[in-house]
């Protein structure tokens, strides 16, 4: 058995896609997400097409929930290979209207978040011949800026250059660690923000050079490809996923 897979918010969306995409490979997913039905749902699935899944009901900004998440990938998998951090949530609000509280909130989750889910993780690896990956999924985001998304911007951007930190501190102990920075990708959330009115997906299609949103099995593949041993001297890098939008300085 190839080593575990530990996809935070891996119940639904991008991470279930990332999920699916490492256990039909052969690896066995650890699933941890604070949403106990879609995570039970999502290893179900992986189960009933002959992979090996299993969940913890937890929050990446419980330090506590975080090591328990860890800990039991361990011991019922021995050997931790990637960790998938994709947890996170968005902060859209004017900055004058943004409250204290749900800039603490995107804080924690999107940023100390992955520093808590990223030691813990090393904590538990072995230096040596085995190679461990650590994927952060940053955003666009965290490249280019956009209004109202201080929140989001900030820690996003925070989660670029902890990547690159990480990746210089942990190369001594076989661990690389890049970030994919996707753009606008096509998941139940957009579509129903899109219905909702609340997104306007074509100026999103216009500003974007190739005229279509990415799709959830994009972001797993190059997941994929990152934590394979094709990219072995690959560490430290942003790579971006976005359609062409923030190569674009062109309205």
């Amino acid at each position: 058995m190839r080593g575990a897979v530990v996809v935070t918010g891996g119940g639904k969306g991008i991470g279930a896609t990332i999920a699916r995409r490492f256990a039909e490979a052969g690896h066995p997913v650890l699933i941890f997400d604070r949403d106990e039905a879609a995570a039970v749902s999502c290893a179900g699935d992986i189960r009933s097409h002959g992979g090996v899944a299993s969940t913890f009901v937890g929050s990446v900004t419980s330090e506590e929930d975080v090591a328990q998440a860890m800990q039991l990938a361990v011991e019922r998998y021995a050997q931790l290979a990637v960790l998938v951090n994709n947890a996170g949530i968005s902060c859209n609000r004017p900055t004058l209207e943004l409250e204290l509280d749900e800039w603490r909130r995107t804080l924690d989750v999107n940023l100390t978040g992955v520093f808590l889910c990223a030691r813990e993780f090393a904590r538990r690896v072995s230096a040596g011949d085995t190679e461990s990956v650590i994927l952060n999924l940053c955003s666009m985001y965290g490249v280019v800026a956009a209004p109202n998304r201080l929140g989001y911007c900030a820690t996003k951007s925070g989660v670029a250059m902890m990547t690159k930190s990480l990746a210089v501190e942990w190369a001594e102990l076989n661990i690389r660690v890049n970030a994919i920075a996707p753009g606008y990708i096509r998941t139940a959330l957009l579509e129903e923000l899109i219905a909702d009115g609340r997104v306007d997906a074509e100026a999103l299609l216009g500003r974007t050079p190739q005229k279509r949103f990415g799709t959830v099995e994009e972001v797993a593949d190059l997941a994929f490809f990152l934590a394979s041993p094709e990219t072995r001297f690959m560490t430290g890098q942003i790579v971006g996923l976005d359609g062409g939008w923030t190569a674009n300085g062109y309205l």
